[in-house]
């Protein structure tokens, strides 16, 4: 089964520890901007402490500040003219990301969970046999998630980063399926413009090429909305007898939005 990663859209990464002044409030995708202008800080409510807290993780996952909670929804679209009409939500499940006081991933995009001890090491994801390594940046490069230590079953991920900091490469693997992304940014935007996709599902293989304009941003130079232009080429593995098997090409369109909880 197909697993896209809509919403990784990585800024760059900086191995930086800041010290956040926020008011816990949330962001909704309610500020129209260009992709190099944001919106007018809003009204804040009470004020928390300073928080120690370490924005690796959150600009890992595409994300300025110090950010508690993502909820990303998808909606379907329809190309109308040249602009992109929000339809109803699509079938492929919300994403939320959450990070804890101390800026450390709890839940990624992915579904995966984060689990540390009191000295901030990870001790286990869905079972104490996942795995989490980190870079010298503090970034995370791999994760191993497993149910537990008897189960075949899991996935495996790998992340790399470009000379900026940002994302350029992510793979995940599981038993009989798997991607390859690689994602492109335009001059020195800290969001990419494009992606490439090479998957394969059993016996199915498919490419695709995502193209995003972003379309609303937050106080903090966070999307908060943006639209997504598939191409997509399906086709199936070759054997005896069919060894120039059919490509099915298709387009999709997709609109995404973000509401976003800052600590």
């Amino acid at each position: 089964m197909k697993k896209y990663l809509f919403f990784l859209t990585t800024l760059a990464i900086v191995f930086m520890v800041s010290s956040c002044k926020q008011n816990g409030k949330t962001n909704d995708a309610d500020s129209t901007n260009d992709s190099t202008s944001v919106a007018d800080s809003a009204a804040v409510e009470e004020e928390k402490p300073n928080l120690d807290y370490n924005t690796t993780d959150a600009k890992t996952f595409g994300l300025n500040g110090c950010v508690a909670k993502v909820v990303t929804t998808t909606f379907m679209a329809t190309l109308e003219g040249d602009k992109l009409v929000k339809g109803m939500v699509s079938n492929r499940t919300d994403s939320l990301t959450t990070f804890d006081e101390k800026g450390r991933v709890t839940l990624d995009s992915y579904a995966n969970p984060y689990v540390y001890d009191a000295d901030g090491k990870f001790i286990k994801g869905r079972s104490k046999e996942s795995k989490m390594t980190r870079d010298k940046e503090g970034r995370i490069t791999n994760y191993s998630n497993r149910e537990n230590a008897n189960h075949w079953e899991g996935y495996d991920y790998s992340f790399e980063y470009d000379k900026q900091g940002r994302i350029n490469s992510i793979e995940w693997a599981g038993w009989e399926e798997g991607e390859s992304y690689a994602l492109t940014y335009k001059d020195d935007q800290l969001y990419p413009s494009s992606m490439h996709i090479d998957g394969v599902a059993c016996a199915d293989i498919y490419k695709t090429d995502i193209r995003y304009k972003y379309t609303k941003f937050d106080e903090k130079g966070n999307w908060t909305a943006r639209e997504m232009y598939y191409d997509i080429m399906q086709t199936t593995e070759a054997y005896e007898g069919n060894e120039n098997p059919a490509k099915d090409y298709s387009k999709e369109y997709y609109i995404q939005e973000r509401t976003i909880t800052y600590y």
